[in-house]
Parts: C-alpha cells; sequence; structure tokens
C-alpha cells in the first residue's frame, strides 16, 4: 500500500523532535560514560581530584535517558499526524514553536546546571525545579495540539491514538505529583515524601511506555497495512493493563516502607499482566511480519527481534523482583538499576530505533540518500548486535553483583556498614566489569546514534510543497 503526501510544518516537528531525541541520546551516553568508569577506583579517584563529581552527572544521565524516550516517541506521534491530511492553523503553529523554543531552553538549562551541581537533588527530576517551568508549557502546548488535532471521535481512533492521548496527560499529572515536595508538609514527612516520589515516578514511566507501545503498534500498522489490529481486543488489552500499571507498578520500589500488602499484591499482579500481553503483541506482530520480511529493511528486523527476546527476559526478571521476599534481597543493590537499564535500552529505546529506522527509509527523497544507505548497511546491523552484546553483559553483571551483595547482607548485621559486607574479590571486581561493559554499549550504541544522527541532521531533499514518493508501508 503506498500514498502520496506533501511535506508540511508536521513534517518539520517530527524532524526536530528527532534530532532532540538523538541529541538527548548522545548526551545520556556521553554522562553514562563518566559515570561508569568512575566506578573504576584508580579512574574515580582522578576524576573526583579533578572536580569531576559522580553525583553531578548521574542525574545528566538520567533526565536525558528519559529525554530521549519522551522525545522519540513524539518524533513518532507527530510522524503520524504529518500522513494525514491535518494542515496546520496558526495557533498549531505558534504552539509548535512554543513547545520546541521551551523545550530546547529546559535542555540547555539542564546543561547548564546540573554539571556544575545545581539542581534538586530527586530521583529522575534532578534539574532545579525553575527548569520544570518551561518543560511543563512545552507539554501543554503539544497536548494542546495533539487534541485538536485527534479530539474527534477520539475513541473510535486505533487504540495507538488513545495511548498517545493518554500518555500526554499523565505526563502532566506526574510532573505535578513530582513537585510535591516542594510542599512543606510533604518534604518534612520522609515517609510521604517517598510514597509520592515513587507513585509519580511510576505513573512517569507509564506515560512513555505508553508513547512506546501505541508507536510499536503504530509501525507495525504500517508495515503491515493491517489496520484492524489496532482496533483488536489485544491491543486494547495492552492499553488498558498498561493504564492501570501507570497508577501501581511503583509499588514493588516501597515494599519497605509502610504499606498495604494489598497494594503490594495489586502491584504485582497488574505488573505481570502488562509484561505478558506486550510480550504476546510482539509475537503477533512478528507473526504478522514473518511472510513480509523481504519488503523490510533488514535492520528493523533485527530491532524487532531484539524486542521481543528483551522483552521476555525483564518479564522474567519482574517476576522475580516483584516477589515480596526476594525483593527483600535485591532491593537497594544493583540488580534494580541493571533491571531498569535493561528494559530502558532493551524494550523502549530497541522500539524506538525501530520506529526512527522505519521513518527515515518510510518515505523515499525525505531524508538523504546516503544518510539512509547507512541505516540500511551492515555497520548499523553490527552496531544493533553489539548494543544487545554491551547491554546484555552490563546488565548480567549488575545483576550478578547485586545478588551477590543481597545474600551477603542478609547474613550480616544490620547496622554494619557497607563496606564491611561487601565481599574484597567482589569490590575489586565491580568497577573493571561494569566499566568494561558499559565502555562496550557505549560504542555499540554510540555507533547507533551516530548513524540515525546522520540521517536527523541531514537536510530535507524536497522542497515543502513538493510531491513526495510513494510511501512504502509492506
Amino acid at each position: 500500500m503506498s500514498e502520496r503526501r506533501r511535506l508540511n510544518g508536521w513534517d518539520y516537528a517530527s524532524r526536530t523532535l528527532f534530532r532532540g531525541a538523538i541529541a538527548s541520546l548522545a548526551i545520556a551516553l556521553v554522562a553514562g560514560l563518566v559515570s561508569v568508569v568512575y566506578s573504576v577506583p584508580s579512574v574515580g579517584t582522578a576524576m573526583r581530584e579533578a572536580g569531576i563529581a559522580f553525583a553531578n552527572f548521574r542525574p545528566v544521565h538520567t533526565l536525558f535517558a528519559a529525554a530521549w524516550i519522551f522525545l522519540g516517541g513524539l518524533a513518532v506521534v507527530h510522524h503520524c499526524i504529518a500522513s494525514r491530511p491535518t494542515p496546520l492553523d496558526n495557533g498549531d503553529r505558534w504552539r509548535l514553536r512554543v513547545q520546541m523554543i521551551a523545550w530546547a531552553i529546559a535542555g540547555v538549562g539542564v546543561l547548564c546546571t546540573l554539571p556544575f551541581g545545581i539542581g534538586s537533588g530527586r530521583e529522575y527530576m534532578g534539574a532545579h525545579p525553575l527548569l520544570s517551568i518551561p518543560i511543563a508549557v512545552g507539554w501543554i502546548a503539544f497536548t494542546w495540539n495533539y487534541f485538536r488535532v485527534f479530539g474527534r471521535g477520539f475513541f473510535s481512533q486505533p487504540v495507538y491514538i488513545t495511548m498517545w492521548g493518554v500518555a500526554s496527560i499523565f505526563f502532566l499529572v506526574t510532573f505535578l505529583e513530582q513537585h510535591f515536595w516542594l510542599l512543606v508538609e510533604v518534604f518534612n514527612d520522609p515517609v510521604v515524601d517517598r510514597r509520592i516520589q515513587w507513585k509519580a515516578t511510576g505513573t512517569l514511566v507509564g506515560s512513555f511506555n505508553l508513547l512506546v507501545y501505541g508507536s510499536l503498534v503504530y509501525i507495525g500498522e504500517r508495515i503491515t497495512g493491517d489496520k484492524q489490529y489496532g482496533h483488536s481486543r489485544i491491543a486494547y488489552g495492552l492499553f488498558a493493563v498498561g493504564l492501570l500499571n501507570s497508577f501501581t507498578n511503583f509499588a514493588h520500589h516501597t515494599y519497605h516502607l509502610p504499606q498495604s500488602h494489598t497494594v503490594k499484591w495489586i502491584s504485582f499482579v497488574i505488573s505481570m499482566t502488562e509484561m505478558l500481553i506486550l510480550f504476546r503483541v510482539l509475537q503477533e506482530i512478528l507473526g504478522c511480519l514473518k511472510g513480509r520480511w523481504k519488503t523490510i529493511a533488514s535492520p528493523m528486523r533485527s530491532l524487532w527481534v531484539s524486542v521481543k527476546f528483551w522483552t521476555g527476559a525483564m518479564l522474567f526478571g519482574s517476576l522475580l523482583i516483584s516477589v515480596p521476599m526476594l525483593n527483600t534481597l535485591i532491593h537497594g543493590t544493583t540488580v534494580v538499576a541493571g533491571h531498569a537499564m535493561g528494559t530502558m535500552i532493551g524494550i523502549d529505546s530497541l522500539a524506538l530505533i525501530a520506529a526512527l529506522v522505519w521513518i527515515c527509509t518510510a518515505v523515499p527523497g525525505e531524508y538523504e540518500r546516503g544518510a539512509v544507505t547507512k541505516v540500511n548497511g551492515a555497520g548499523f546491523r553490527r552496531a544493533i548486535l553489539g548494543t544487545n552484546w554491551g547491554a546484555g553483559l552490563l546488565v548480567g553483571w549488575l545483576t550478578l553483583s547485586g545478588v551477590i551483595n543481597g545474600v551477603y547482607r542478609y547474613g550480616s548485621d544490620p547496622a554494619t556498614p557497607f563496606k564491611a559486607w561487601q565481599p574484597e574479590w567482589l569490590t575489586m571486581l565491580h568497577g573493571p566489569l561494569f566499566a568494561a561493559s558499559g565502555v562496550l554499549l557505549f560504542v555499540a550504541l554510540g555507533s547507533v546514534t551516530l548513524t540515525l544522527g546522520g540521517a536527523a541532521f541531514s537536510r530535507f531533499t524536497r522542497e515543502p510543497g513538493s510531491e513526495s514518493s510513494s510511501t512504502q508501508t509492506g
């Protein structure tokens, strides 16, 4: 199936967000590299003496990793809008300008403050609260435009339209919750503060999960040409469970806080259901694609299969760490960090990379041919393979070392300092192995980023208003 359309302002918005996503991923990778090499004792000592503080670079890494997911998802959303006969009116244009300028201000502001220790000190929301203002303003502008385009007949649209719309509202809700710590009553009660922080963080993860899952369904529909899947029960089942999960998936982070056991069990059951449905969705989409592999770029095949297997691995990990007794063993260890990185890289990032690869190759001539050739080339496929290996080794080592720490901690006096019960051999091995796997991931994912960046930052090869070539959708 093919279509003809003109380039318009939505195309440029998608391209701008694509560029922002790639820039955010690059910043997250550099900050992550600083963090992993910091774990080598001799290197960490030298960096501290040079005035480079780990506490200043970790929030840069986490914030821009989240920005990569959000901006990448929004690039897909705007590409979807651009493929429809939806011309921009003057209000749309102004809101798009506000959206882009506000987020650019926030990004530059984060880079100019966090490396110097100016921030909130909060988990996943480490930027100074003043920088939250342009982020919120930009998101309100996006949400306004989104519902201006899709508001009519919203619930009769394919499920990915619903997912994206709910994600836009969820982000605003969680963003407000993330700032409740500014209230004196909340800040002065550590238990309440921690509960709200993790509840809000869970909803934040839920909002970008809905963006990513919606992108998977949208791209799958465009490749297969099967528009019935977007209205299927399994697709709406994923949406419904993902929606519930957004309200409950924080609970396994707060098992150690005073909390109802009912909340813990609800969180456990819903978390497992979401992962199972996502795994089922990937199986069905892959089943639809098998007969069309020859018409799909080979990097797309590798990425879809990788996402499927990472989802299975993270499902198994979620099953284990959500069991209360096992959670007690590994809570506060690197197991949790490993699982978060596996989900962020193996599922969310690889899924978005697949979506962005499709955007690059969907409209012949829209991106420079040389850049697109590299995206479809053998070097890019090797970089994807290296990313899988690097992420696998990093997550595997974090999981193994965390379990060992948890076992030793369980058999020690709770009052014993951390370094006293951590085995000496593990202390010696952790830094070099963590750094080695992190550097491998940095090189491989960095190569992916550079190749996609070459396409994202290439110029449009067709002037606005010129007819595009047919868009290949399978």
